[in-house]
């Protein structure tokens, strides 16, 4: 079981990096555009090496019959969300121009800036694997039915490229280094390492950049988006304990997947909805506000079900 005091101690660092960024972004220094570059940085670079890393810090072997269990917890966990934010998109009154915002919000949560650094310093690099394999779903879910969700006209499929992220290959790689045993020479993985402490510093800049347009006032004025904030941290991670809780035995692997399940919402809602002409501020105001609750509710669960 995790230490209370470690994990405070965690979001508290969590926090003060978000507030730094959100500080930069509301003073001009990291503006739209800086603040995508450094995110792709994030993404592409450092987030890839962090994924890499925990496949070469397994602690174990991993099967074929391993991993397609892995996968299909993973797969459960993401699509658990899914539903249960279509359920109650659908049976809670609001605008129906909103409302696919306000599903996303709810069924999308930020795996890989906010659970993976977060399960790293608390788990490990087994529990970082766990996060980096929950990428296939979260594109797949993302650009098949989220976009379609978003979309005015309906229209449209399914787009490999989007699907095809950087991340995602690189957990195409982390496995192709565990299933084929392929051994990695001292210096790379020296390399690897030092590129991944960078990881969790700049997904909390990004995440605190990203909201520093948002009015964290009118973030907190809008009764609907506690709505999906109780759904999205609160209602989706426990409804995840309590299923996963009945076939998977090793606790490491559950409150990984709690975790994850209890992350904020992703800042990707906003990003479509700019795209596909949906409420940005809306969204953007819901994003701002499960992240700040997020600081509260994910050390809660991790305590009570830890």
């Amino acid at each position: 079981m995790v230490e209370m005091s470690v994990l405070l101690e965690k979001m508290l660092i969590f926090l003060v990096l978000m507030v730094i960024g959100w500080a930069l972004a509301k003073r001009g220094v990291l503006d739209r555009n800086s603040t995508r570059a450094v995110s792709s940085l994030t993404i592409d670079v450092f987030m890839c090496a962090t994924i890499i890393g925990s496949a070469l810090g397994m602690n174990r072997e991993l099967g074929l019959g391993e991993l397609g269990w892995l996968m299909l917890i993973v797969f459960i966990t993401q699509i658990l969300g899914y539903v249960a934010a279509a359920v109650v998109a659908r049976i809670t009154p609001g605008e129906p121009e909103r409302t696919p915002v306000f599903e996303l919000l709810m069924s999308m949560g930020n795996n890989m800036f906010v659970a993976l650094p977060i399960v790293q310093s608390l788990y490990g690099a087994t529990a970082a694997f766990y996060v980096a394999l929950s990428c296939l779903p979260f594109n797949l879910l993302l650009y098949t039915y989220g976009v379609y969700r978003l979309k005015s006209d309906r229209s449209g499929g399914l787009r490999l490229k989007s699907i095809l992220s950087v991340p995602l290959c690189a957990t195409l790689v982390s496995l192709l280094i565990l299933l084929l045993h392929i051994p990695v020479p001292g210096a790379v993985r020296s390399l690897i390492s030092a590129m991944s402490g960078a990881t969790m510093p700049l997904s909390m800049l990004v995440i605190g950049a990203s909201l520093g347009s948002v009015s964290l006032l009118d973030a907190f004025k809008n009764g609907r988006l506690y709505l999906a904030s109780a759904v999205r941290l609160l209602l989706i991670p426990l409804l995840t304990w309590a299923l996963l809780r009945l076939f998977v035995s090793d606790p490491e692997l559950l409150m990984t997947m709690v975790v994850i399940a209890a992350c904020p919402s992703a800042v990707l809602v906003t990003v479509l909805s700019v795209q596909y002409g949906r409420d940005s501020v809306f969204s953007a105001e819901g994003t701002l506000q499960n992240t700040a609750l997020s600081l509260l509710t994910i050390p809660l669960l991790v305590w009570l079900l830890g």
